[in-house]
């Protein structure tokens, strides 16, 4: 875990890992698009173009799905935090470097903003879903290492001290969530030992997730037989995934739509597969009597 990057020199503002890592992805799945839109002779400037509303999109509906399941905690037990180096408090809301972003409200307010930029623009949505999902992956993929690096979105504890795992030292999202509700044990050995007892590296295990799927859009991109099936393609691939890693996740903040059961991603992943498989029935048999 390194949650602080670098400091700016002469004003001491820190910049946090994991916002870093946010834009460093989303810099390349923008690029990403773009070179697919170059690929295809379609669309290079309205890709770059749309970064815009993506950020924006997907920024706001990660944030409000997030304040939305842990709303006790944003708006009555903490409303405020502390900017150290600043000297002042800021809404906690907006206090993003502590974390607090849900991929799935991300990926639906990124998705809202295309639908209306498309219209915008006038532009086909489908086919211009297909260029800009290309990337999603690779972001994805670093946002979850911006999550080791703020101990957010941490796996469930394993069987062994001794056990290979990740372990977050106190001043992480992790260890502040977990020494005040584990096992008097528990809290004796991270006490003891400055970092939590050894978790499932469920942030390296999705990111890992979502490389694979980076490579099999890549290799679909120049082979799909109609516009949209890159998107739905990676709606269900990830849907799948994120379905199976939530078992293994231990912070239980991310919320549940039935208490210790199904999970609030859960719960999104399983709609969207639903819809994806829906619309790909209904597209299917217009590609195969085109």
């Amino acid at each position: 875990m390194h949650p602080i990057l670098l400091n700016i020199p002469f004003v001491n503002q820190p910049i946090h890992t994991y916002g870093a890592l946010i834009v460093i992805g989303f810099l390349l799945a923008l690029q990403v698009s773009k070179w697919q839109a170059k690929k295809l002779g379609l669309y290079e400037t309205d890709a770059l173009d749309f970064g815009f509303w993506a950020l924006t999109g997907g920024l706001i509906g990660a944030r409000v799905v997030f304040i939305a399941v842990d709303w006790q905690d944003y708006f009555i037990k903490q409303p405020f935090v502390e900017i150290p180096s600043l000297g002042i408090s800021i809404p906690r809301v907006l206090a993003l470097w502590q974390g607090g972003l849900v991929f799935w409200g991300g990926f639906l307010g990124g998705f809202v903003a295309c639908v209306l930029f498309t219209r915008a623009r006038k532009l086909p949505k489908m086919l211009f879903f297909d260029i800009m999902v290309l990337g999603l992956p690779l972001a994805q993929a670093f946002g979850r290492l911006g999550c080791v690096s703020a101990g957010c979105c941490y796996g469930g504890a394993l069987s062994s001290e001794n056990s290979v795992g990740l372990r977050f030292p106190p001043g992480s999202a992790a260890f502040d969530t977990l020494i005040n509700t584990s096992s008097t044990e528990v809290k004796t050995y991270m006490v003891e030992h400055a970092h939590t007892w050894p978790l499932f590296p469920s942030q390296l295990a999705e990111a890992l997730g979502a490389l694979v799927i980076f490579g099999i859009l890549v290799w679909m991109s120049s082979r799909k037989r109609f516009h949209g099936q890159l998107i739905l393609t990676y709606a269900v691939l990830y849907s799948v995934m994120r379905s199976c890693l939530e078992l293994f996740r231990g912070d239980a903040e991310r919320g549940y739509v039935i208490n210790g059961i199904l999970s609030t991603s859960q719960f999104i992943s399983l709609c969207v597969v639903i819809i994806a498989l829906i619309i790909f029935a209904v597209m299917r048999p217009k590609y195969l009597e085109s």
